[in-house]
């Protein structure tokens, strides 16, 4: 399991939604602050879900099929967290909109909707959410000089202009964004998740160097313009405190478990998860079970 690459993740997203509302003073006069803030819940022993979904918004758009699905579980009252990967082609027992893959709900309902779908899957309360898209990923990416990663694959496209060999490389914006969202081998969707992964831990790398302070003003924009939360300012900077979510002893990473599953009509992939084992996932790996990502159907 990578807890590293998890863990950085949710440094990221907190750390683009903090300087994105910093900027963003209309934000101030939302209707969440109005509600109960994730400081009184967590005073009160309350479980804290956050859907953090990565997605890919052409220019001009809003809304757009989740390209990464993170669930963000924290319990305050024994300072443990879980981040859940969930599989984008997850399927749905109803479809939305004449699709049953998990990642369009976004697209056809928005991240509250999201939200709610993942609740049920999970048998849990999801109230918030961050969305980001991953297009802005990759001016942030060139802004900041480009990332080292190692590069698992040998990927040639023409269209994009970009071919990668296997190895330690230096990638710029285009090449990185290529490269994580690549998924013709049989891992698909799961090897996918893995490179994600590999992809904000070099950039949590990068951000860790002390140059990176100076390139603030010139990624204000690109973060005001791809993330959207409906978690107040308040809400997350009482989050980037919670030191437990650092440790790699409180907090723990785990793929939604299931297996691929092609639709011998349609031709659709899917990846099909026990509804029990959804439902008991977060608790479960809060008490140290820990499951094999990849199951037989």
């Amino acid at each position: 399991m990578k807890k590293v690459s998890g863990r950085t993740l949710v440094l990221l997203l907190l750390m683009f939604a903090s300087f994105f509302l910093l900027i963003n003073k209309s934000y101030l006069f939302n209707k969440q602050l109005f509600a109960e803030s994730i400081e009184k819940k967590a005073d009160r022993g309350k479980d804290i879900n956050i859907l953090l979904l990565g997605i890919d918004a052409r220019p001009g758009e809003k809304v757009a099929r989740s390209d990464t699905i993170i669930l963000l579980s924290i319990h305050p009252s024994i300072k443990k967290g879980v981040l859940l990967w969930i599989p984008r082609d997850t399927r749905l027992d109803a479809p939305i909109k004449g699709s049953y893959k998990i990642n369009s709900i976004n697209f056809y309902k928005g991240p509250e909707k999201t939200c709610e779908v993942v609740g049920q899957l999970l048998d849990i309360d999801v109230d918030y959410y961050m969305t980001v898209n991953f297009k802005g990923f990759e001016k942030i990416i060139d802004q900041l000089g480009g990332v080292d990663m190692d590069v698992d694959i040998n990927l040639y496209s023409a269209q994009s202009n970009v071919y990668l060999h296997k190895g330690r490389q230096h990638l710029n914006g285009k090449e990185a964004l290529k490269y994580v969202r690549f998924r013709n081998f049989p891992s698909a969707d799961l090897g996918r998740t893995e490179r994600q992964q590999k992809l904000i831990k070099a950039l949590m790398e990068r951000m860790s160097q002390p140059i990176f302070i100076m390139k603030i003003p010139a990624l204000l924009p690109q973060l005001e313009e791809n993330i959207s939360t409906n978690l107040s300012f308040k809400d997350l900077l009482y989050l980037s405190q919670m030191e437990y979510l650092l440790n790699s002893n409180h907090t723990y990473t785990q793929t939604l478990p299931g297996y691929n599953y092609i639709d011998r009509h349609s031709g659709a992939s899917y990846w099909i998860v026990d509804r029990q084992v959804a439902a008991s996932v977060i608790k479960s790996v809060i008490n140290g079970h820990r499951y094999k990502v990849q199951e037989k159907p």
